[in-house]
């Protein structure tokens, strides 16, 4: 009987063991909870001051202090933070910069919107500021999209001065950075983030999807000031968000409050990290980079596969792929790569067989 496919597409966290008895706990503490009835009938619009709080004390830890409640906009997850981004700070027809190879996610919603998008080159630090600059001087752009702290596909972690220099052309240009962390907590050691080093030009999407789990749905806008949060949340309260579960809200409010949430952020990182050592002793000797922890790598593809005979090929080993061309703004700027995606497996010895079987196209190019 042949076994089932093994994912390698959705750059899932990994999940301890032991999160499925922290979930029964904290339902059984909110079931207790003598405001019940009401949190399950509130409408919590942009998050109450509380899930505002929760949220601040949460990016201390990326922030390195907690930044102000009131710039926080509480969303359903990441990409509703950056839907509301690109709704209120570039809108219909304007002009969306971003690195060649970017988050396709980001680029749907663009287009969705009737956002106009265009590609700049980057390097081995992530966008260039020539390249930027270059596209500011001739076309008005509104906003460049990065993400800086395990670039997806790249993995690239974009250094500082690099940020400071993007930044620097933005607030010359009146061009706003639209920067999606929401891998920014995995690595150990990473720069600040740009909303960090240049508060003033960049709207700071995450959530805790790659670090704690999707399911809770919960991210973080982070506005430049309280006025410019309250400014961009009034067009959107009732059309994108409405507003957040209380219930994931609640169980954020308690994950972070009592330390779980900092130890299921500790575990996903081990867990990671330990697969990319998995990684780098099944694919040894291929060509791919990668960041310690990680949830994906970008793999060189072998000059005889196109992407989509390499992905059949992984197919009929039992490994599900999707196209690295997907990340790049057009087929003409893709690069001969893929994303393998190590957190999606359910445990090690399931990465290892997909990984495998991964080794067994690749020696036959």
């Amino acid at each position: 009987m042949s076994r089932e496919p093994i994912s390698l597409i959705r750059t899932t966290p990994p999940s301890p063991d032991w999160l499925g008895d922290e979930f029964s706990k904290v339902l059984i503490e909110l079931s207790k909870r003598s405001d019940l009835p009401t949190l399950l009938r509130m409408h919590k619009f942009n998050g109450t001051p509380e899930d505002r709080r929760v949220g601040s004390e949460w990016l201390k830890q990326r922030f390195g202090q907690a930044p102000d409640p009131d710039r926080i906009i509480v969303t359903n997850g990441t990409q509703n933070a950056l839907f509301i981004t690109l709704a209120t700070m570039v809108g219909r027809g304007g002009l969306l910069l971003t690195e060649r190879l970017s988050y396709y996610g980001f680029r749907r919603l663009a287009n969705f919107l009737g956002v106009e998008i265009r590609a700049i080159e980057m390097d081995g630090d992530g966008a260039l500021p020539d390249a930027f600059e270059r596209v500011c001087k001739t076309d008005k752009p509104k906003a460049l999209f990065l993400s800086p702290t395990l670039h997806n596909p790249t993995t690239i972690i974009m250094s500082r001065e690099r940020r400071l220099a993007l930044a620097e052309i933005a607030r010359k240009y009146g061009v706003v950075i639209v920067e999606d962390d929401v891998y920014g907590l995995l690595p150990r050691q990473a720069p600040p983030p740009i909303a960090v080093l240049a508060p003033d030009v960049t709207w700071h999407a995450t959530g805790l999807a790659k670090c704690v789990s999707p399911g809770l749905r919960l991210g973080y806008l982070v506005a430049p000031d309280a006025a410019a949060a309250a400014k961009a949340f009034q067009p959107v309260s009732t059309t994108s968000t409405w507003f957040v579960s209380p219930i994931s809200a609640a169980i954020a409010e308690n994950w972070v409050d009592n330390g779980v949430g900092a130890r299921i952020l500790e575990a996903v990182r081990d867990e990671a990290a330990a697969r990319q050592g998995i990684a780098r002793s099944i694919l040894d000797g291929a060509s791919y980079t990668a960041k310690p922890e990680a949830l994906h790598l970008w793999l060189d593809l072998p000059k005889r596969y196109t992407q989509e005979d390499f992905i059949a090929a992984c197919d009929k080993q039992g490994v599900v792929l999707r196209s690295g061309e997907m990340f790049a703004v057009s087929k003409e700027q893709a690069s001969p790569a893929i994303r393998i995606v190590l957190g999606s497996p359910r445990d090690r010895e399931e990465l290892r067989q997909a990984l495998e079987g991964v080794v067994t196209v690749l020696k036959a190019a």
